[in-house]
């Protein structure tokens, strides 16, 4: 019998997941296919994880075409259109789709539960999932890469998909270098609860100190309005935020927002991190791709980094649809290379147009202040301009 090549994913976030799972639904018993997380959710619905993912149609056009959008879709909120503003300046803008698309411009949903959903494919699929463990040693001197667990235990792989985030460790074994760019922005992130009407709509508030972007999540079991909340802003303002009480920071956060969204009248657990851009100046080596934040982390700011990660792994089964046909899968770097030259544009694109407009509204200059209040203007009136964004956002690339 015909050893079945192994195809070893390091990093059960949401990009390695997805990967995994459709692929091991995918290629049935033609890979075997092993998961390594360090720590994997046990119960989402009692997660402290803050974070949510804004997934566009795109990405939902692809889900669907493999079948996972009835899970995703059962935890998931819809953005019927995204408001954007300019705070203290004149100026703003309703994006959403033509009259004739009877369908979201997007969906939200937190992590956790898009996380579980994954896993759950993964174990449906029966995939081998190694928990609770992490490579320490990471050797592609010989003919397969072979993985050292933190219990000694040695996988050998045909293929590694690179997933284990933005400061991975295995890219830096490999001696892949990243470019980075930091802008002056902090991040916080926690879930609230308004009183608003539930009207679908996702808020973009732009500041002197960088945008504040509230994604409505599914109404809680009293149909209270929710939202997840990326606030960014300098070091020194995220620092004096994180330290305040939730009632003074529901004060300046009201003061920030304005009362489009309602009162805000509650808020979960704070998380706070710096914000950077970090691109990976390779994306394969012999018999190793990157995947995810461990290829490209971008700005949150229109959020855009899953639905890259969405993009880059419909184009790896591609390339493990070819490769699968072939005598000896994964041995040719000019033909892993393929999936490299297909996606670099993508990613380019992505962070070049994730940046600008994370920088446009963040310099407090009379020029800049105008040509931001100009944009978000024009942006109202001219529907080309409103449709180009709208477009992006939504992930569409045509």
């Amino acid at each position: 019998m015909t050893k079945r090549p192994g195809l070893v994913v390091v990093g059960g976030g949401l990009a390695g997941l997805l990967l995994a799972a459709h692929a091991g639904e995918r290629f049935g018993g033609l890979l075997n296919i092993t998961v390594i997380e360090r720590a994997l959710p046990k119960a989402p619905e009692a997660s402290l994880d803050t974070r949510a993912t804004a997934l566009s149609r795109g990405s939902k056009e692809l889900l669907e075409s493999w079948g996972f959008w009835g899970e995703v879709s059962a935890s998931a909120k819809a953005i019927e259109n995204i408001h954007v503003s300019r705070k203290s300046r004149f100026g703003s803008a309703l994006l959403q789709d033509e009259p004739t698309q009877n369908e979201p411009m997007g969906w939200v949903v937190e992590n956790a539960l898009l996380q579980a959903a994954l896993l759950e494919r993964c174990d449906a699929a029966g995939l081998d999932v190694i928990e609770g463990h992490e490579v320490v040693n990471f050797m592609t001197t010989s003919d397969r890469p072979v993985l050292t667990l933190d219990d000694q235990r040695e996988l050998v792989a045909d293929l590694v998909i690179i997933a284990d985030g933005a400061e991975s460790s295995l890219r830096n074994q490999l001696g892949i270098g990243a470019k980075r760019h930091a802008p002056s922005q902090f991040a916080i992130a926690f879930n609230c609860e308004t009183n608003g009407n539930d009207n679908g709509i996702a808020y973009e508030r732009f500041t002197d100190e960088g945008p504040l972007a509230f994604l409505p999540l599914p109404s809680s079991v009293d149909k209270t309005l929710r939202y997840n909340v990326i606030w960014c802003a300098h070091r020194e303002t995220q620092s004096r935020l994180l330290a305040l009480d939730d009632h003074d920071f529901i004060d300046e956060l009201q003061a920030m927002v304005g009362w489009r969204v309602g009162r805000v009248a509650k808020i979960g657990r704070r998380t706070g991190w710096p914000l950077s851009v970090v691109v990976s100046r390779e994306l394969v080596r012999s018999r190793c791709l990157l995947l995810g934040n461990s290829a490209h982390s971008v700005h949150p700011v229109a959020g855009q980094g899953f639905n890259l990660s969405v993009r880059d792994v419909h184009r790896l089964i591609t390339l493990l649809d070819a490769e699968l046909l072939t005598d000896n899968p994964f041995d040719s770097v000019a033909r892993l290379s393929d999936f490299e030259r297909a996606s670099v544009s993508d990613h380019e694109q992505t962070i070049a147009a994730t940046t600008l407009l994370s920088g446009l509204f963040d310099t407090p200059q009379p020029v800049i202040d105008s040509m931001s209040s100009v944009v978000l203007s024009a942006m109202d009136i001219l529907a080309p301009l409103r449709r180009g964004v709208a477009n992006f956002g939504m992930g569409r690339r045509r």
